[in-house]
C-alpha cells in the first residue's frame, strides 16, 4: 500500500516540521535540521513536502517515523519537566498540573501492575517531593507555559 505509506510519512514529517520550525521563513532550515538529525537526504524531505511521491522507500519511512517518535518522547520529557516546576510553584493540586499529568499518563499507556506499587508512570514525578531545578528569579517562574495557561483561565 504505497499510498498509505506516503500518507504516514507525510503526516509524521508534517508534525516533525511543526515541532522544528522556529518561525516564519524557517521551513527550509528546519527541513535541513531534520534531514541532518535523521540521516535522510534533504531532497527526499523536500519532495515529500512539496511534491508527494507515489511511493516511498521503506528505509526513509522508518527513519521519519523514528525521528518522529524521538521528538514526541522529547516533548513528553519537556512537559514532565514543566509539570514538576509548575507543581513546585503553584502546588500539585492546581488544575493545570492535574491536566498535564493526565496527558503524561495517557501518553505513557497502561503500565504493568506490580503488587504493592503505584501504577503511575515514571514520567510523572511524585507529589511528595517536587524537584525544582535552579530557580534564578521570579520572572523565570511566570514565563513557564503551564503557569501562563493556568493563570489565563482565571
Amino acid at each position: 500500500m504505497p499510498d498509505a505509506d506516503v500518507m504516514r510519512a507525510r503526516s509524521a514529517f508534517d508534525e516533525l516540521l511543526r515541532f522544528e520550525v522556529r518561525g516564519p521563513g524557517d521551513t527550509a532550515n528546519a527541513m535541513r535540521r531534520i534531514a541532518t538529525r535523521a540521516a535522510i537526504p534533504f531532497g527526499k524531505l523536500w519532495a515529500l513536502r512539496y511534491r508527494p511521491p507515489k511511493e516511498i522507500a521503506s528505509h526513509v519511512l522508518a527513519r521519519i517515523e523514528a525521528a518522529h517518535a524521538a521528538e514526541c518522547e522529547r516533548q513528553l520529557r519537556r512537559l514532565a519537566h514543566d509539570v514538576e516546576i509548575t507543581a513546585a510553584v503553584a502546588g500539585s493540586a492546581h488544575p493545570a498540573v492535574a491536566e498535564a499529568q493526565a496527558v503524561l499518563r495517557a501518553a505513557a499507556g497502561p503500565a504493568p501492575r506490580r503488587p504493592g506499587r503505584s501504577p503511575a508512570p515514571a514520567l510523572v514525578g511524585s507529589d511528595a517531593a517536587p524537584r525544582v531545578p535552579s530557580l534564578r528569579g521570579s520572572a523565570d517562574l511566570i514565563d513557564l507555559p503551564l503557569w501562563r495557561a493556568a493563570n489565563e483561565e482565571e
